[in-house]
């Protein structure tokens, strides 16, 4: 059998929109396997699934996960029982939300807004009952009264009698509207700010339960399925995945990142390391019980009760001393980590799924008996801080492509700028061809000013709700759209664009439409495959030579690598003699901070400096890497980059000492 390429993969948050991945990942999973794995919120709950399904392959399950059931998700996930389809049925509200969550749904049709604002008038009216009599017993007094009394007839008294309904109509939601309120602020944040919480808690898998296993329960018996284990077994970890014994400084088989945002703290954090500069992370069992299966609970509590135990962990007796712990469970080690705990961090989406509270020790707050007490932080969904991380994996001069499934609503209109505009599908038009909601950049000209599409909120006239919802999306996405407009990073993402009933907060969307949006990832897949592979052929989706190989790709990774490298350097240059010199040779232990360790490690220091200071002099004559005598021929892809200083933002400990034994020069295949 021949060898398989080698990638990695980033996926788009968007709840149901996630129906897209599985046949891509199917369809890449034909020519590459995976090595690294990332995504935020249903983008999570896609790259959990293909790391799981690379370890069954790797494992030797049979038949192949990626063949059998990653690819048939979108079939399993359209299936109706009762008139509900599968997708639907993952999404269920606890008994305290039901009401509102009814509500939701009545909104979520596809009718015109005609139809749609009766039946969420009903389903309002109908769920809060003893409100909506009240204000029918209140609205439809005066107009009793009024028809018992008045002397009108004809036209007249009807006018008053429906103005005197209308009314009472409005009452009666006024009046109604008052449950919803109660309910968001008050039985929201008793359900973790989410109408469901993902999991039947202590009951889950109970067979009384006719609508099947929410969400949670549901993905753990996926991901168990995928490595060929039951759903009692021990829960899949990221140690799993690894491949080396739990060694989080190893190189490691098939690497999971995801995305999750830490609320409390205002932070972006990654699992599996979520701990580091940001101090430990603690969690209460019967809390974890309502949000996850029990057999993970029951995981989470051994593996966290045995790292106060380990050699690994010496100083938890000082922490114990130090911070007030009773009742309260350390996190597991990163390679214990649960990839279920990660998928689920990651999809909290604001106000449907509940957020995970771990916890904390808050330094700044009053000592309780004598320690320092703890701090509840909520995790909810990651795409608040990262919606589309592309940014994962990165590196410089990339060993092997590291690929980005983006959504995009269909309205917008792609148009390649480079020169091959009228090639590309219209895909705000209803059309039953998937490829007519792919997209791709053909050219190293085309996809700079598609990563930024307009957003149109006033074309019919001013849009107070769509400026607020422009510039919060504006606000979590913007460093994620400015990344995808990047020369080495718009060739490597494959664009699947939905309509407004489709993805998104459509959780009842039919079985015909599940099947549509699970086929264009099929098609997005393909198209991925085809880019970047050893021997391109045609465009799968166009037709013709492909243009943006494997090749072109390392190409363009250089040329931007140095033209960003070359103002960094002449940036230490012009700095260098305001004083950074005088620093370098103050004499051992002179120096303000972090003293070298010995004088083998300050020599080294001087010469690698005065070595990088000289290069920094040659670049400042022409020719650059960017242009020759000041012309625009030769010079590097644009948007030029910059490079700059940022955290690692992640307590990985191999982020900081990458081995760089990936793969061998010159290809894109190899171990890792």
């Amino acid at each position: 059998m021949a060898e398989k390429l080698k990638c990695d993969l980033v996926m788009r948050g968007g709840i149901t929109s996630g129906i897209v991945y599985p046949r891509a990942i199917a369809e890449l999973a034909k020519n590459y396997d995976f090595c690294s794995i990332g995504g935020t919120s249903a983008g999570a709950i896609a790259a959990a699934g293909t790391a799981a399904a690379a370890l069954g392959r790797r494992n030797g399950v049979e038949p192949d996960p990626f063949e059998s059931r990653i690819k048939d998700l979108p079939r399993e996930l359209g299936t109706k029982y009762r008139g509900k389809t599968q997708l639907e049925r993952l999404f269920q509200p606890e008994h305290g939300t039901r009401r509102l969550f009814s509500v939701l749904m009545a909104g979520l049709g596809r009718e015109s807004l005609f139809l749609k604002v009766p039946r969420i008038l009903v389903a309002l009216w109908r769920n809060y009952w003893p409100l909506t009599l009240l204000g029918a017993l209140i609205g439809l007094g005066p107009v009793i009264a009024f028809v018992a009394t008045s002397g009108l007839s004809g036209f007249w008294f009807y006018l008053l009698l429906a103005l005197g309904l209308l009314a009472a109509a409005v009452v009666v939601t006024v009046a109604a509207s008052g449950g919803v309120v109660s309910d968001v602020l008050k039985r929201l944040p008793e359900n973790g700010y989410g109408m469901c919480s993902g999991s039947d808690g202590p009951g889950a898998y109970s067979e009384s339960n006719e609508n099947g296993p929410p969400l949670t329960d549901w993905l753990h018996t996926l991901f168990q399925d995928l490595v060929g284990a039951g759903r009692d077994a021990a829960p899949v970890t990221f140690g799993d995945l690894w491949g080396n014994g739990g060694n989080p400084e190893a190189k490691r088989d098939i690497e999971l990142v995801l995305m999750s945002t830490n609320i409390t703290r205002g932070i972006s954090q990654r699992f599996p390391f979520l701990e580091g500069s940001w101090g430990r992370l603690l969690f209460k069992k019967e809390e974890f019980a309502e949000l996850f299966p029990p057999s993970v609970v029951k995981h989470l509590c051994e593996k966290g009760e045995l790292r106060k135990r380990t050699a690994s962990d010496e100083d938890w007796a000082d922490y114990e001393s130090e911070v007030e712990t009773r009742g309260f469970v350390p996190l597991p080690a990163p390679a214990d980590l649960p990839i279920l705990l990660g998928a689920r961090l990651s999809l909290s989406f604001p106000f449907l799924l509940s957020a995970v509270p771990l916890y904390a020790a808050n330094g700044l707050a009053k000592p309780a008996r004598g320690k320092i007490p703890l701090e509840r932080c909520w995790f909810s969904d990651g795409g608040l801080t990262s919606n589309f991380p592309l940014h994962f994996f990165d590196s410089p001069l990339p060993r092997h492509p590291t690929f980005g499934i983006n959504l995009m609503p269909a309205s917008v209109r792609l148009a390649d700028t480079g020169g091959a505009s009228d090639k590309i599908p219209d895909s705000s038009a209803a059309s039953d061809d998937p490829w007519s909601y792919i997209y791709m950049p053909s050219t190293n000209a085309s996809g700079i000013s598609d990563a930024a599409p307009f957003n149109i909120f006033d074309r019919k006239g001013p849009s107070v709700g769509g400026f607020f919802s422009a510039m919060f999306d504006t606000a979590r996405n913007w460093a994620d759209t400015e990344l995808m407009a990047m020369p080495g990073y718009r060739d490597r993402i494959v664009h699947v664009m939905l309509r407004s009933d489709e993805g998104g907060l459509n959780l009842n969307m039919p079985d015909t439409l599940i099947r549509d949006v699970g086929e264009r990832g099929e098609k997005a897949g393909e198209l991925l495959a085809a880019r970047f592979a050893e021997e391109p052929g045609l465009d799968p989706q166009r037709g013709g030579e492909i243009t943006l190989t494997w090749d072109n790709h390392r190409w363009v990774r250089y040329r931007s690598l140095m033209a960003g490298l070359e103002l960094v350097l002449k940036g230490v240059r012009s700095s260098w003699n305001t004083g950074y010199g005088t620093l370098l040779d103050r004499p051992m232990g002179e120096t303000p901070s972090y003293q070298f360790q010995n004088m083998r490690q300050r020599d080294f220091a001087r010469q690698s400096t005065a070595t990088v200071l000289a290069v920094a002099n040659d670049w400042e004559t022409v020719p650059s890497f960017d242009r020759y005598d000041g012309k625009t021929d030769g010079r590097s892809p644009r948007p030029k980059p910059t490079l700059r200083m940022m955290p690692l933002g992640s307590g990985d400990p191999r982020a900081e000492r990458p081995d760089g034994s990936e793969t061998p020069r010159g290809t894109n295949k190899g171990t890792v």
